[in-house]
């Protein structure tokens, strides 16, 4: 029987090298010689024995991924030589309904199970000593180009969410509309589940975030003082998913996310996880059994993927978001509108490997600068709910606002409460949204210097953050923010 032979990579004794023994030392003058030979062949022993484990883990992670065919798609450019673009997709793979979940436009086919929560283009840039992650807000109002259902039924290109791509055709849909999107080609494809997302981070023993305010919300079952947290992997989920009770919605949330994304950064990076072997397996072990990724991706790209980002410390992780030019409704939904231009503008700075998360922010992201004292409102019962008009009217009263006329009401069973603005009073509408939790912005040419507040159903009072020239009102990560400089979010 033949010895067996590690395979090149894994083998210190060269490519084609057995487990045979060693040739014996000639005779002679040796005795002084057979310390350090013994020292020698002590340490090729550890060295063979450890090339095996490593090799063995290799399998174990490699069996650990599940691989998904067909995933990639033709289309879009690739980036500079040397530069790679990885789609990375956190799923709701629970069943569910409502407008937490996208539906399917009547006579197309959803697939069942399948929700994209979180959308996130990882470009890393050649050389692999800077990464940008560029989120696509899930409300993003775009183009979904023509599909094939899980039944053989073709459909043609429509308007619709980002997320119901997902929804609507799995990920190699995504991923097609994804590159029709931003031009740019998918080289790679991560996706990860809620239960793998909590098996990460309770691997690293937890993740430490803070709050700028109190986060509570019985959707997610997050219930947090403001300050600094250490979170579990239940904790973290509730964390991350949160966008009712969040002044600007979904874009708060993708700031949370980017914001929790840099403290998983730090501590991967940190001593604690890189130096203690067993928590680095854990992490890489827990890793491997959450994502799915293409069929072309395997353990060992992977792990050579973590190689080439090993020079890549928190403070060169650059965390962006698609620029928006506001939000609006489409066949009755609230959407987000992009701005094609400054969009446009970033992804081209991906596919030059430029970028820089110098592109604008969306709306919100800059922090209120109008004082309430400026800000004119007219308050507006759009639920129905007796009394809730003018309960805001004076909580928004109390805080320095200046509502305008009596409050009125306009409809009865809205949901969520949107705040209507001429596009010359953007300034103040941002202001008046940090203090009206779960509230869009929706522009209205018609309107002249007074804000129109809609009440929903959720309001349940003006949020915690007293507003201010210098009190950030959320929104997303823009300009450039690293893992390393990340804030306190919402």
């Amino acid at each position: 029987m033949s010895d067996p032979i590690l395979p090149p990579e894994l083998n210190p004794r060269g490519p084609g090298a057995s487990f045979a023994a060693a040739p014996k030392a000639p005779s002679g003058r040796r005795g002084w010689r057979r310390p350090l030979g013994i020292t020698a062949v002590v340490i090729a022993v550890v060295v063979l024995l450890a090339s095996g484990v490593l090799y063995t883990r290799y399998l174990h992670y490699d069996h650990n991924l599940t691989k998904a065919a067909g995933v990639l798609q033709p289309g879009g450019s690739k980036s500079a030589d040397g530069a790679e673009n990885v789609l990375l997709v956190g799923s709701d793979s629970r069943s569910g309904a409502g407008d937490e979940f996208a539906q399917a436009p009547k006579g197309q086919e959803q697939v069942i199970g399948q929700r994209s929560d979180t959308v996130i283009l990882a470009h890393l840039a050649k050389g692999h000593q800077k990464a940008t992650l560029v989120s696509l807000p899930r409300d993003s109002w775009i183009n979904i180009p023509a599909y094939t259902d899980p039944k053989g039924v073709s459909h043609p290109a429509h308007m619709d969410k980002l997320n119901a791509a997902f929804s609507l055709g799995g990920a190699s849909l995504l991923v097609k509309t994804v590159q029709q999107l931003t031009g740019v080609h998918i080289d790679h494809y991560v996706e990860i589940d809620f239960a793998g997302f909590q098996n990460m981070v309770n691997s690293l023993g937890g993740v430490d975030v803070c709050l700028a305010r109190a986060a509570h919300d019985k959707n997610t079952g997050i219930n947090l003082s403001a300050g600094h947290h250490h979170l579990d992997g239940q904790q973290a989920l509730a964390y991350v998913r949160q966008r009712y009770g969040l002044p600007l919605g979904d874009i708060d949330r993708i700031k949370r996310q980017q914001a929790f994304l840099a403290s998983m950064v730090r501590e991967v990076e940190s001593a604690g996880t890189l130096a203690n072997p067993l928590k680095l397996n854990a992490f890489i072990d827990a890793l491997t059994k959450s994502v799915t990724v293409d069929s072309g991706t395997s353990a060992a790209d992977l792990g050579k993927l973590a190689l080439k980002l090993k020079g890549v410390s928190s403070g060169n992780v650059v965390l962006t978001t698609m620029p928006l030019s506001g939000f609006g409704k489409e066949n009755g939904q609230d959407v987000d509108v992009v701005d094609q231009a400054k969009a446009q503008a970033l992804f081209q700075s991906l596919l030059d490997d430029s970028a820089g998360g110098s592109a604008s922010a969306a709306p919100g992201a800059a922090g209120p600068t109008v004082p309430p004292g400026q800000v004119h409102v007219k308050v507006f019962n759009g639920a129905g709910i007796s009394g809730l008009a003018a309960r805001a009217s004076s909580d928004l009263t109390k805080l320095g606002f200046v509502v305008d006329g009596p409050p009125g009401n306009r409809g009865a069973g809205a949901t969520a409460s949107v705040i209507e603005y001429n596009p010359s009073q953007a300034a103040a509408a941002r202001t008046l949204a940090a203090v009206i939790p779960g509230a869009t912005l929706k522009e209205n040419q018609q309107l002249g210097g007074d804000l129109e507040l809609v009440l929903g159903s959720s309001y349940h009072g003006v949020g915690n953050a007293q507003p201010s020239a210098s009190t950030p009102a959320g929104g997303v990560i823009g300009g450039g923010t690293t893992a390393a400089t990340a804030s306190c979010p919402n």
